[in-house]
């Protein structure tokens, strides 16, 4: 892969290497640092919520990184998350560490055997006076080229190994996969809102927070 040779540990924002996050100069000859910036791909992921039923056994995974509140059978809101960079420079994340071993935004999962990205994804539900009433949050397997969004350049290859985010290309996260929800079977039958909001502790580059935030209405 191209950008193995950076052997970034941590999230990089700029100086981390070769043309990633080159410098551009602006109108008065001053120098500027390119950003990514990190945005919902609302069109992807609109009429993807859906309420559904599962059974879960107590060694679960999904139990014992807290995305269910008890085995057994659980209510839950699924929903497709699909974020894209729309900056003019890569997301670099990185490489990922050694398995066992947890390293900045890298932490290992004993129960998964992989590595999740933490702080990507936050989900909560809202009832109609906006109060939260419940969350979760998108326990990754890694964030990685998955699709072309905007024609803005190709794919620098990033994938669970060494992962990023290249310009005009999306992370895809399907509801099918393992926590991909918020766990609402304690919750009152009745009308609320989804929100997902990527990076809410900002510790991902990014240009723009104000396009981290999808919204979309789910009834109970």
């Amino acid at each position: 892969m191209i950008h193995r040779a950076l052997a970034v540990a941590a999230v990089c924002a700029v100086g981390c290497g070769d043309n990633l996050h080159p410098i551009a100069a602006d109108a008065t000859g001053d120098s500027a640092p390119r950003m990514p910036d990190l945005a919902v791909v609302a069109a992807q992921m609109d009429g993807t919520a859906l309420v559904v039923d599962q059974t879960f056994e107590p060694d679960d995974c999904a139990l014992v990184e807290g995305c269910i509140g008890a085995p057994g059978p659980r209510r839950l809101v699924i929903f497709d998350t699909v974020t894209e960079n729309v900056g003019d420079a890569d997301l670099v994340l990185g490489q990922v560490p050694p398995p066992g071993v947890s390293s900045g935004i890298f932490v290992w999962s004993e129960c998964h055997m992989h590595h999740h990205v933490m702080g990507y994804a936050d989900y909560e539900l809202l009832d109609a006076d906006s109060n939260v009433v419940t969350t979760g949050h998108k326990q990754g397997f890694c964030v990685e080229d998955d699709e072309q969004v905007q024609p803005l350049g190709p794919s620098h290859g990033y994938n669970c190994n060494y992962q990023g985010l290249s310009i005009g290309w999306a992370d895809v996260y399907d509801r099918a996969l393992p926590c991909q929800w918020i766990d609402v079977t304690d919750v009152p039958t009745g009308s609320y809102t989804l929100r997902v909001t990527i990076d809410q502790s900002g510790v991902i580059p990014d240009a723009n927070p104000t396009n981290n935030v999808w919204m979309s209405p789910v009834t109970l």
